[in-house]
């Protein structure tokens, strides 16, 4: 029979409960995950929400740093009292880049898709922007100019990385959200211009790449930017193209 761990944290002055059920966890590991610190820290700026008790699931290690979390929280609004839904999957944010390649000959433009595994959405080949996590540094430009050399072989300056997050929404804002019913991830979302020989786009078709020790096997596609939009259905990638041509038309760009 295994037992739970307890103890009790602070959130916005109150005692909190907090229950970690997996008995291989520790206390210490749970405490020292950025991301659920993170998420603390938000619910203590949020008034509006009261957490009576947190119920810590699972935990996935990724070496010895915890990579996602699963928890429980009984979360209450204030002023009612009502409960509000609150599994979360914890697993912090990550960057994504819209790469649009312009070619000297024809002034064509055409965007670069990575084609992937992706098991959670049970698809063998599954179509999107280069993207990657966050390492916790919170220097997103870098971890954008990094996951897009891993997965595409452009090797950029993090100058040339434009923040269509920040340009939209200036910097009250982590990054996009797309599932924030059940998960805390955030997604900040760059651009990455660039004109090139018509023979260097097309160097970059089928072009295998990934991160061999991160198990990544990547194909790109590069498609006409005009049909990216039809090319791939992922929330990411739609949201930037959606973001780039808004603050494209309001002359951001």
């Amino acid at each position: 029979m295994t037992t739970a761990t307890t103890a009790t944290i602070k959130i916005n002055g109150n005692d909190t409960p907090l229950t970690i059920i997996p008995n291989e966890i520790s206390l210490e590991t749970v405490m020292s995950a950025p991301n659920f610190n993170k998420w603390i820290k938000k619910m203590e700026l949020e008034k509006e929400l009261k957490v009576n008790s947190i119920s810590v699931q699972s935990v996935d290690m990724f070496g010895k740093n915890v990579g996602f979390l699963k928890f429980k929280a009984d979360v209450v609004t204030v002023k009612e009292g009502r409960v509000v839904p609150g599994i979360i999957f914890c697993r912090g944010g990550s960057v994504a880049i819209l790469v649009i390649l312009k070619s000297k000959e024809t002034g064509k433009e055409y965007s670069v898709l990575t084609v992937q595994t992706r098991v959670p959405v049970a698809s063998f080949q599954y179509s999107e922007i280069p993207a990657g996590m966050l390492d916790g540094s919170g220097h997103f430009v870098g971890v954008a100019a990094k996951e897009l050399k891993e997965e595409t072989g452009l090797e950029v300056s993090e100058d040339k990385l434009i923040d269509l997050t920040k340009l939209a929404y200036g910097t009250e804002v982590d990054g996009v959200y797309p599932s924030p019913g059940g998960c805390d991830e955030f997604i900040r979302l760059f651009l990455f211009r660039e004109t090139l020989d018509q023979s260097k786009i097309d160097e970059l078709q089928h072009k295998l790449t990934g991160c061999l020790d991160e198990n990544e096997s990547i194909t790109l596609n590069i498609v006409p930017l005009e049909d990216l939009w039809k090319k791939s259905h992922d929330g990411k990638t739609l949201s930037a193209l959606y973001l780039y041509e808004k603050l494209l038309k309001d002359n951001k760009l």
